[in-house]
């Protein structure tokens, strides 16, 4: 007796599409529990076949994708009960959450559905998964202010304190994605994620505290937050993370210092610090961001002298005698200048060679 040709995927040089995996679960349903196995084979051959986004068919696929057929099984007493299926299933879902069509019909139930898996996960390995799902989810702002109606926040949190670091990891990157909207922000502040993520800007896994600093920046936004950060004592390791080879933890670290910097107790600390060389090093780097994230933390730290200093010279200046020469004001605005300068520089630079200077240094080690 043949399969269907549907399913016959199995013994075909193809991998299952979307499509195929859904159909099956369907027709599958009545005996799930005996057919469970079937379901599993073309679920690994659908995600083998498109993990790697760069080579993904799915991906450059404009087929529809039966999202809530996916939705549909995550809900499935036979599937929780499962941990292949249910890391399987999530590897599924985040391919699938790539493509913006798909993260947008997640909607309130598709929300509450993989939070409700993550609520005591199976293991660690589902956990993280899980995690990644939200992260993807989470680049579109209705999916953020639906996950924020569920305890998923309060869950992710409680992920990066488990000591699983690609479990930290991921979900420190789906908090750093829910709190690039302003509600996330506020959510992820009240619920302490500033002090959880606090005890991650000192890890020695390069992806935990790229995006443990990345979500911290994206939390220095909001103004409210900015005391906590001071708080929780994470100035400090900031400013040594301006210094890291990795350019996206030291970019987001001046990102979180130029937000930070502008409270004047916050300040203060990192004038002590020294961070102004380290800040002035970025303003060459090969990455935009980072120069005009270390060009606004500078203008904030020294800036507010210059002020000072101008407005007593212009005081001074006031009492010079008709006639006698006078400074041209506007110290502030000539730093900014010099600094746009060097950042130009810094793109000349990489027009004409091959690497920058940041770069060479780190390649060689210094």
């Amino acid at each position: 007796m043949t399969s269907s040709p549907r399913h016959s995927f199995i013994n075909r040089a193809t991998a299952a599409s979307s499509q195929d995996v859904a159909s099956l679960f369907r027709s599958c349903l009545p005996s799930l529990e005996t057919s469970k196995a079937r379901v599993k084979v073309a679920l690994k051959s659908f995600v083998d076949a498109n993990d790697n986004p760069s080579t993904s068919p799915n991906y450059s696929s404009t087929e529809d994708d039966p999202l809530e057929i996916y939705l549909d099984m995550l809900q499935h007493g036979v599937v929780r009960r499962d941990a292949m299926w249910m890391l399987l299933l999530f590897r599924a879902l985040k391919i699938l959450s790539r493509k913006q069509q798909n993260r947008l019909k997640f909607g309130a139930a598709g929300l509450r559905a993989v939070v409700s898996a993550l609520v005591n996960p199976i293991n660690n390995r589902v956990a993280a998964e899980g995690a990644n799902v939200l992260l993807n989810v989470c680049y579109e702002v209705s999916n953020v202010e639906a996950l924020l109606e569920t305890p998923g926040v309060q869950q992710l949190l409680l992920f990066l304190m488990e000591e699983d670091e690609e479990l930290q990891a991921n979900a420190a990157g789906a908090i750093q994605s829910i709190c690039f909207q302003e509600e996330g922000r506020r959510h992820v502040h009240k619920k302490g994620g500033i002090t959880v993520l606090a005890t991650l800007l000192t890890s020695t896994n390069p992806k935990v505290v790229t995006r443990a600093v990345g979500a911290v920046h994206n939390l220095s936004s909001n103004a409210e937050a900015i005391s906590d950060i001071r708080g929780s004592g994470s100035i400090p390791t900031l400013v040594s993370l301006l210094r890291s080879q990795l350019l996206p933890v030291s970019g987001s670290a001046a990102g979180a210092l130029q937000n930070v910097s502008r409270e004047v107790a916050s300040r203060l600390i990192i004038r002590e610090l020294d961070a102004v060389p380290p800040l002035a090093r970025l303003l060459s780097a090969p990455d935009v961001q980072a120069q005009v994230c270390a060009s606004g933390a500078l203008l904030n730290i020294v800036g507010p002298d210059l002020d000072q200093r101008e407005r007593e010279e212009q005081q001074q200046q006031a009492l010079v005698p008709y006639g006698y020469p006078r400074r041209s004001p506007g110290q502030r605005r000539a730093l900014g200048r010099l600094m746009a300068l060097c950042m130009a520089a810094a793109a000349v630079y990489d027009c004409l060679y091959d690497e920058s200077p940041l770069a060479r240094e780190a390649a060689s080690g210094s």
